[in-house]
């Protein structure tokens, strides 16, 4: 920390490995130097507009007073301050603030989110062994320290809920006493690791990975208040992580290959899933590099394959602080083969970089059957590859990414096509090919919708003209069901998806013609009875391209789902 910050310059090599998807110990070492160095831009912007602000931190040091003290921590344990500074903690609190400054966030009183500027330093002399003094903002009756924990002062509810405390540091003892309060002065130990009454510490899952369930900003954007996990969820926790971090190859580098060392924080996923979405939900942030928010997964395999797929999200970020790589208009048009919504641009390079992750991941896990059955590997690398195939044509037929990320496109390009070969038996690849149709499809049906001119040409008996089909509105949420199915098909099928997926179009035709029958609008039985007729009749396959033109020539003749007229409709737009 001698300079503010360096200039810097990526080798091109470097970014290369990066954009295969992969990367080497030396390229995520010039990212994380690169986040270093944002880091440290963003605390001076926030000191800077902190003391632009009267009033913004009340009560409290002065913002250059903080700095000031850490400053001088840096002279004596440099790497413990340069490690805080890193954190997901203060990177995610850095950016809320800011946001917060330029008013495109809310959260608690100004000074309560500014006031953690004051828990930084107080954690750096503590790191440090140095002394101090200071006021420090309390949330809820709790002061955090970011890295090491949380001092209760008095139970949540049970007084206001934002007020200050006086800390007063002495070695490796801390004393606070809430301002005002009737509250006892708590002292605690914050380099302890032992929960007490006063002190909740932050565990750990593993030497350089914290289980983050107390720090008011370890979400991905507004602060939320702590969650502290029962010792058996921990344990739980643990364990999962454990089986987890043996699973990942470290070496040599390649897409879904991971250094478990380079994931600093989990957040254990509590609130509500935002959309209905088998298996593990994971999210991260790109304020907090090597952070992300998971809910508990089913075993480690689950938890090793979020692993990789956040951390690819971070690295990613990482990369787009340095270039501009792509012109997006954030218009939510864009189909992402692994999602239900429609995404910008940007989330679907997210996806793709994250995919591909997750496709090298599966890839590794073909020749390791004793972590999972080597079909259930194949099916998922040839779904992963062919799905993030599909989202990286999207992407390089776009004109709004510049020539990095070009670059970048054509780098993850590149791995897909290197992998197009891999030995994967032709049964699971066409299982896998025909998830991938399916979800599009369906996708298709809830949210695009012919234009007034195209279903009018229908109704007048036209088959010709070429219209761009429109977002519809937004509308409820979905879940692929049929995705599991073709994963791991039903030994005895009896629905119309388990009969599709077993290989029993005939009979899975019939039953999406009954479903419709009585749901003529039911977009998941449209799309299966698409998916079953075109199997029985591959004449109809230009179907499959347009679905929701299919849906409005329904419309638009006066046709009855479920019954022939469906076939007749059918044919019709297939004639030569």
């Amino acid at each position: 920390m001698e300079q503010p910050y360096q200039r810097m310059r990526m080798p091109g090599h470097w970014f290369d490995e990066l954009a295969s998807g992969g990367g080497s110990p030396e390229a995520l070492g010039f990212l994380v130097t690169a986040e270093r160095n944002r880091r440290l831009i963003l605390l001076a912007e926030v000191l800077d507009r902190v003391e632009e602000r009267p009033g913004a931190l009340a009560g409290l040091e002065a913002a250059s007073t903080a700095w000031r003290l850490i400053t001088e921590t840096v002279g004596e344990r440099p790497m413990a301050v340069e490690e805080l500074l890193l954190s997901p903690q203060v990177g995610c609190w850095a950016a809320h603030l800011l946001r917060r400054l330029h008013g495109s966030a809310d959260g608690p009183p100004l000074w309560v989110d500014a006031g953690y500027l004051l828990a930084v330093c107080l954690t750096a002399r503590a790191l440090a062994g140095l002394d101090a003094d200071l006021r420090v903002p309390v949330r809820d009756g709790a002061v955090a320290l970011p890295t090491l924990g949380l001092v209760r002062l008095q139970p949540a509810g049970s007084g206001p809920r934002f007020t200050m405390a006086t800390a007063r540091l002495r070695g490796a003892r801390l004393s606070l006493t809430q301002v005002g309060g009737h509250a006892a002065t708590v002292t605690v130990a914050p380099l302890s690791e032992r929960e007490t009454p006063g002190w909740l510490p932050l565990r750990r899952l593993g030497p350089t990975t914290w289980l983050d369930d107390v720090d008011p900003y370890r979400d991905l954007a507004e602060p939320i208040a702590p969650t502290r996990l029962a010792e058996p969820e921990v344990r739980a926790w643990r364990r999962l992580y454990e089986r987890a971090a043996t699973i990942p190859r470290p070496a040599p580098p390649a897409p879904g290959r991971l250094r478990v060392a380079d994931i600093r924080r989990i957040v254990p996923w509590t609130g509500a899933s935002p959309r209905p979405r088998a298996g593990v939900l994971s999210a991260t942030t790109g304020d907090a590099f090597g952070s992300m928010v998971v809910s508990r997964p089913p075993d480690g395999l689950a938890l090793a394959e979020a692993m990789v797929h956040e951390f690819q999200h971070s690295k990613l970020g990482a990369l787009l602080h340095l270039f501009p790589l792509l012109d997006d208009d954030r218009a939510e048009i864009h189909y992402a083969p692994w999602r239900p919504d429609p995404r910008h641009l940007t989330g679907l390079l997210h996806g793709a970089y994250a995919f591909v992750g997750v496709a090298g991941f599966w890839r590794d896990r073909m020749s390791e059957p004793s972590v999972v059955r080597a079909d259930i590997a194949a099916f998922q690398f040839a779904l992963h590859r062919a799905q993030t195939g599909k989202a990286v044509r999207g992407l390089r037929a776009s004109n709004r990414l510049t020539p990095a990320g070009r670059r970048l496109v054509d780098g993850l390009a590149g791995t897909l096509r290197g992998w197009r070969d891999e030995p994967v038996a032709p049964a699971i690849v066409a299982r896998a090919a025909a998830a991938t149709v399916s979800h599009a499809v369906e996708w298709r049906l809830r949210h695009l919708r012919c234009p007034d001119e195209e279903t009018a040409a229908l109704a007048a008996g036209s088959r010709s003209g070429a219209y761009a089909a429109r977002i519809a509105a937004e509308p409820a949420p979905w879940a692929d069901d049929r995705l599991d199915l073709y994963r791991d098909p039903p030994r005895t099928p009896a629905t119309p998806d388990e009969l599709l997926a077993a290989g029993d179009p005939l009979a899975a035709t019939a039953g999406y013609a009954d479903r419709l029958r009585h749901a003529p609008d039911d977009p998941h039985a449209l799309a299966g009875w698409l998916l079953a007729t075109t199997t029985l009749h591959p004449h109809r396959r230009r179907l499959l391209r347009r679905p929701e033109r299919f849906r409005a020539a329904l419309t638009a003749t006066g046709s009855t789902p479920g019954t022939p007229e469906m076939d007749d409709v059918a044919d019709w737009l297939c004639a030569p």
